[in-house]
């Protein structure tokens, strides 16, 4: 199938698509040394309302179909099959107040969740109501530390260990395909507070609470009706699992979770929509991680940075601003441990080679 896959960084999927054998047309905002690898066609979108261009690059290419990446996934696009949940769908489960109401409604666990500080104890969670990626959250300990705006909410700070579980679904049924641990501000690549890093997969855990995830994600994707690719995003603490983001999208786990299980993420969403979902095996072949490294200061990338390991690589030339992503970095290894610490002193050599330190 010829398919156009837009987003706002799409390499991953574009990726996954073309190891599927799919002739892949690529828009996203960055364009990146790598996305030409996987598309016959690549264009570059606009930071400010990307959606616009969707519609002259449907009608200049005629793709078979359309999926939408991050940032995306609600826009309509007539004039051609788009391979989503609904955009309807994706603005109701993203809202994060709308869903922790709807878990508590449907007998999960939930965090307690409210659009105003009214009786939150300290300290709590501050965090967009929309976003993604723990842009803007941060724990409010105190009067003096909140700078309350419009479009943010409270929320109960629980502790636990971050993870993920990568979900396909059909609409009425779906099948967990990994459960990975969440990377959440690795300092030694850039970040800082709740901002996301990365993923290892799988996650290394007790068995039974590793099942106990996946059923409960398995069950929240089948009833809210999402249909292709989705991810449950878990605080795993002490009482077991706590459910806290839905993202009815691909997910930043997709390069792992391919890697360690073995599994075309990009395919299995792709037959979902015919009703299909992928045999049950819970087996990975190997351990995979994936981690962003952030920008600690002004960068000019002066050197090919693509190799086996990296991806989302920028071409020589790009400038990037503090704070913002310069590229992702993969490893195998035949456990947690011995992929950190490889991702690691990957992450130290590109650090030598740019002239600068992650954390």
């Amino acid at each position: 199938m010829r398919i156009l896959v837009a987003g706002i960084n799409i390499r991953h999927i574009a990726a996954s698509a073309s190891r599927a054998g799919h002739e892949v047309i690529a828009a996203d905002c960055y364009c990146d040394r790598d996305l030409s690898i996987w598309a016959k066609k690549t264009f570059l979108l606009p930071r400010q309302r990307p959606d616009k261009c969707l519609a002259p690059l449907v009608q200049g290419h005629r793709p078979h179909a359309l999926v939408l990446g991050p940032g995306l996934e609600q826009a309509r696009v007539p004039g051609v099959p788009v391979l989503n949940n609904p955009p309807e769908k994706s603005s109701q489960v993203s809202d994060k107040l709308w869903l922790a109401g709807w878990l508590e409604r449907e007998g999960y666990p939930f965090i307690r969740t409210q659009a105003s500080l009214e009786g939150m104890p300290y300290p709590f969670l501050v965090k967009p109501r929309w976003g993604a990626g723990g842009v803007e959250c941060r724990v409010i300990r105190s009067h003096s530390d909140l700078d309350w705006q419009d479009g943010l909410i409270a929320q109960e700070l629980v502790s636990g260990r971050p993870a993920s579980v990568s979900v396909i679904a059909n609409g009425s049924e779906a099948r967990a395909v990994a459960v990975n641990e969440q990377l959440i501000g690795l300092t030694w690549a850039g970040a800082g507070g709740y901002r996301y890093s990365g993923n290892i997969t799988p996650l290394e855990a007790p068995q039974r609470q590793i099942a106990d995830m996946a059923a409960m994600a398995e069950s929240i994707i089948a009833g809210l009706g999402l249909v292709g690719s989705n991810g449950v995003d878990f605080l795993l603490g002490q009482k077991g699992p706590v459910p806290v983001e839905v993202n009815s999208r691909f997910q930043g786990s997709l390069d792992s979770v391919e890697m360690a299980c073995g599994i075309n993420v990009f395919q299995a969403h792709l037959q979902s929509f015919s009703g299909l979902l992928p045999d049950p095996s819970g087996l990975s072949l190997c351990t995979a991680g994936r981690v962003i490294l952030y920008a600690p200061s002004p960068l000019r990338i002066d050197a090919d940075l693509l190799c086996r390991w990296t991806a989302d690589v920028p071409v020589v030339g790009s400038r990037i601003e503090p704070d913002d992503p310069v590229l992702s970095i993969t490893s195998r290894g035949a456990g947690r441990e011995a992929v950190l610490s490889c991702l690691r002193s990957r992450a130290a050599k590109l650090g030598r080679l740019l002239k600068t330190e992650w954390g």
